[in-house]
């Protein structure tokens, strides 16, 4: 008898050390995931996972990286499965957050009030955005979906106004809050899911939104109307094109970059035209997933296609590469706003389970 109740004793015990575990990989796992930092510029990345000695964030899948604009020692990172984790040492150090939903696909942070911070997540199924005024030590629920099932894929909170915020859904529904989330109303309704929303000017006017997969949708007057990006474009280069990512300068040009199956695109009048910017990647075989552009230097431009990062230093002209040693996707970069020459990129998987697929 005595021995039955320790048998299930420890396996009892096994079983919850594995579950308080499973959030973070130990050291021995291999870096194939996580977090790439650069401090050169780009020309040398380097992996930065590190929980404690012995545990890592190598393994997980992120879908979603932001840089607190007033402190930029702090990144948060939203995941597939383990929430957010963040850092409050430029990475050097990971700490899982007390949020309570997981596929986060969208964090905003309000750059005139510190610690007040928005992200999307899915609580039993239903797909939801939270607030915290505190630096995510707690978080209130401000828009819920109506039923099960549909995420929250995307969310953008204005430069200038923090009280515009915009959220996209799996579904295609595009909302929007002039009040901070006190109240939401639908703007457009997409039909695909929508990945990324960006504004194009500091009078929140331009509304840039990529349905995933499909195209990329324009608004030129806060949101009351959207068009299709390309139908006015002479040249035909973006027709009929796939959107896969974009990325939106801070220069006074604010040139809109774009990755296509038709390749690496840009334009300098707010999606009207468009011209091809020569890369080296097979945009055709590899989806071109994460852009970045310097927001002190918009000749600067950086990207991730596969497991490799591009950049370039005279606008796409010439390229530098540097190759991952990883089975992971490069699906987020992002610059340093205080430091430049600092560069963070999030390897994830996509695959056919996940809402955003191949």
């Amino acid at each position: 008898m005595l021995k039955t109740v320790l048998k299930v004793f420890f396996l009892l015990f096994g079983i919850f050390s594995l579950s308080g575990c499973s959030v973070f990989n130990t050291t021995a796992s291999n870096p194939v995931g996580g977090v790439l930092r650069s401090d050169d510029s780009g020309n040398t990345w380097h992996f930065k996972n590190k929980v404690s000695e012995k545990k890592n964030i190598s393994g997980i899948d992120i879908l979603q990286m932001a840089i607190d604009p007033i402190d930029t020692n702090r990144i948060y990172l939203g995941t597939k499965a383990k929430g957010i984790v963040f850092s409050t040492d430029k990475a050097e150090t990971w700490s899982k957050m007390k949020f309570p939903a997981n596929d986060v696909y969208g964090i905003g942070i309000d750059r005139f009030r510190p610690g007040t911070i928005y992200a999307t997540g899915v609580y039993r199924k239903r797909g939801k955005v939270f607030k915290s005024v505190d630096y995510g030590k707690n978080w209130n629920e401000i828009y819920t979906e109506p039923a099960d099932g549909t995420k929250i894929t995307a969310l953008s909170i204005s430069n200038s106004n923090p009280e515009i915020v915009y959220i996209g859904t799996s579904s295609g529904a595009i909302l929007k809050t002039v009040d901070s989330g006190n109240t939401w109303r639908k703007v457009y309704d997409a039909k695909g899911i929508i990945s990324q929303i960006a504004f194009g000017d500091d009078l929140n006017q331009t509304i840039y939104v990529v349905v995933y997969k499909k195209k990329l949708l324009i608004s030129k007057n806060s949101g009351a109307t959207f068009s299709v990006a390309g139908n006015n474009d002479g040249n035909k280069i973006f027709r009929d094109a796939v959107v896969f990512s974009m990325a939106v300068d801070n220069s006074d040009n604010k040139n809109l970059y774009v990755g296509t199956n038709k390749g690496f695109l840009k334009s300098s009048d707010k999606g009207d035209h468009f011209e091809k910017i020569n890369i080296l990647s097979n945009f055709k075989k590899f989806a071109i997933r994460a852009i970045a552009v310097n927001p002190e230097n918009f000749q600067e431009i950086v990207y991730g296609s596969a497991q490799a990062i591009y950049k370039s230093n005279d606008g796409g002209e010439h390229w530098s590469t540097f190759q991952i040693d990883t089975d992971k996707v490069v699906g987020n970069i992002k610059f340093n706003p205080d430091d430049v020459s600092m560069i963070y990129a999030g390897l994830r998987s996509f695959g056919k389970k996940k809402v955003l697929t191949n």
